[in-house]
């Protein structure tokens, strides 16, 4: 699973418009292949700071993705910016839920 995580910082004038332009794009990402999920977030302490995640069950298909038109608009809409994103690929090999907590706090 390839976990994808872009962090941007989005002037207070700009916000409304880069939020309604992610959110056009939520549900195409989510309905390509190999999408495991894909959503935005803003941070509750600084409201400016948009987090956006998706997650992704192959490289090939986050490749795929970021050869899209969907990632196109994305991308031109994180050129409005002044501050370049923060931008993280991470491979992630296993994962573990709520029995992880249980096994640690035994």
């Amino acid at each position: 699973m390839i976990d994808a995580a872009i962090t941007i910082t989005v002037p207070p004038e700009k916000r409304k418009e880069v939020l309604l332009t992610f959110k056009s794009i939520l549900g195409p990402i989510r309905r390509e292949q190999g999408c495991i999920s894909c959503n935005c977030y803003v941070d509750i302490e600084t409201e400016n700071i948009i987090f956006f995640k998706e997650e992704w069950e192959s490289s090939e298909d986050l490749g795929t993705h970021l050869r899209s038109a969907h990632f196109n608009i994305l991308t031109g809409a994180m050129k409005l910016l002044d501050k370049e994103p923060e931008i993280r690929f991470n491979t992630i090999a296993s994962t573990a839920g709520v029995e992880e907590i249980k096994a640690a706090r035994k």
